[in-house]
């Protein structure tokens, strides 16, 4: 038997425990690797689980939508046939006044088809399912316009006749809460609060805004404007105009309300009205919030500025021509000098003081609409009994113009509308003073007649001579 050394012996425990660890490790690698395929295992379950869940209810609100695209679809099939017994069955409120309501509803679009091109095409252009409620955007398409309508409905459960029916999707009253999150577009002089139904809207208006005070302050030298705030109003009775509280907030109702244009939510009738506003606002703001004393022209000059804005500003003809060809013969800034010249009691001469053209017959200017102003003044004086304001209008040096004038006022005849088609120079009076032929047509459409008038230039001022 050999000698063992101690160092033999050590190398060999050293080596025997080495093994016992390296099956150790493999041990607990092997229960690791079990806990792993076990967990892998699980969340495949869970998932496959979780994932048909999904399925089911994807399926489900699949099937939901389904089921209230085919009351909206049969719906509009009853509006298109005049079948109103199947159309009111789809309808459904505790509120009888809107059930009562529905009936005027089906006779207003069957009116609309027999005047109109209308396509009730059940074309549905949104569609949001919130629970037992939803939001239907449909399309309709009269004479070639599109237009959107929001109508909301609410899944009833078993009607309670013993026979275990699900009842389903009916029409109902709007509900103004389920019209989406609020937002707010922010340009540069703008902001609009809206909700999701009106984002389209918001987007246009909100821009529209912002180019036309660029347009109108451009001109009217505005200054400091403060941000102009708009909030779209979800209301059956809302109006378009400005807050009470704020002066600077426009309450703008939503059209999606009733009917609104898919192509064009903010439409031109919606464009003029805004502009209008906007345009009252600016002239107020450039002018002090200066106030003319009728029947001063001062009247009449701001009301021509507001309304060549507004043709600006929506690109149409507001016959606001005398203050159209000052901005385009003098400078649009001529405008606002004019603007912020006016005093309540001013006349016509105040446009040499702007441009600096001492006689008005001098000006390169479009006079149509203010003689049609003065005349109608004259209508309305004479109509009012206002004998001196009346006389105030006519060239009374002339004692002939003084017998005409006193003819006139006697008759009181009926106001009738009058429209000044032309304006052309003659040959200047006998004390030299410079006249105009006034071309005017008298009377509405159908049934017309024309008459020349001649108006004077005394003390730069226009006054009727004849």
């Amino acid at each position: 038997m050999g000698i063992r050394l101690d160092w033999e012996i050590e190398a060999e425990q050293n080596t025997y425990r080495a093994g016992e660890a390296a099956h150790a490790a493999r041990i607990r690698r092997s229960a690791r690797l079990r806990l792993l395929l076990i967990v892998i295992l699980l969340l495949v379950i869970f998932g496959g689980i979780a994932a048909a869940l999904n399925i089911r209810l994807r399926d489900l609100e699949a099937r939901e939508e389904q089921l209230l695209r085919d009351v909206v679809d049969a719906e509009i099939t009853n509006l298109r046939l005049g079948n109103y017994e199947a159309f009111a069955a789809l309808q459904r409120s505790g509120d009888m006044a809107w059930i009562d309501s529905r009936q005027q509803e089906f006779d207003d679009y069957q009116g609309l088809m027999l005047r109109s091109n209308v396509q009730l095409t059940g074309q549905i252009a949104d569609i949001v399912i919130d629970g037992t409620r939803a939001r239907v955007t449909i399309e309709e398409i009269i004479d070639s316009v599109p237009y959107n309508r929001v109508w909301f409905y609410w899944r009833y459960p078993d009607d309670g006749d013993g026979d275990g029916q699900i009842d389903g999707w009916r029409h109902v009253p709007p509900d103004y809460t389920f019209w989406g999150d609020s937002q707010t577009y922010k340009g540069q002089f703008v902001t609009v609060t809206y909700r999701s139904v009106d984002e389209q809207l918001a987007a246009s208006l909100g821009g529209r805004l912002d180019e036309w005070i660029q347009i109108g302050c451009a001109a009217l030298n505005c200054g400091t404007l403060p941000t102009i705030r708009v909030d779209i109003q979800v209301d059956d009775d809302a109006q378009l105009g400005w807050g009470t509280m704020d002066e600077w907030l426009i309450l703008f109702p939503s059209p999606y309300v009733n009917r609104a244009r898919s192509d064009l939510p903010f439409a031109p009738e919606l464009q003029i009205e805004a502009a209008s506003l906007l345009a009252e606002r600016l002239v107020a703001h450039a002018s002090a919030s200066m106030l003319p004393n009728y029947p001063a022209d001062a009247s009449y000059l701001r009301q021509a500025v507001v309304s060549w804005l507004v043709g600006r500003f929506v690109q149409i003809d507001t016959g606001a021509y005398l203050i159209q060809s000052l901005a385009n013969n003098y400078n649009e800034t001529t405008v606002g000098a004019l603007i912020q010249a006016l005093q309540p009691d001013s006349q016509i001469n105040i446009l040499s003081e702007i441009t600096g053209v001492s006689s008005l017959d001098q000006l390169v200017l479009d006079w149509r609409d203010f003689f049609t102003w003065r005349l109608t003044v004259e209508s309305d004086l004479m109509s009012q009994g206002q004998y001196d304001a009346f006389l105030g209008l006519y060239d009374t040096r002339d004692t002939n113009v003084q017998v005409l004038a006193d003819e006139r006022y006697n008759q009181n005849a009926a106001p009738e509308p009058q429209v000044v088609t032309l304006v052309q120079p003659t040959a200047p009076a006998v004390d030299g003073l410079p006249q105009q032929l006034v071309t005017v047509q008298i009377g509405i459409q159908g049934s017309t007649r024309e008459e020349i008038i001649l108006f004077r230039l005394v003390n730069n001022n226009w006054q009727r001579a004849g």
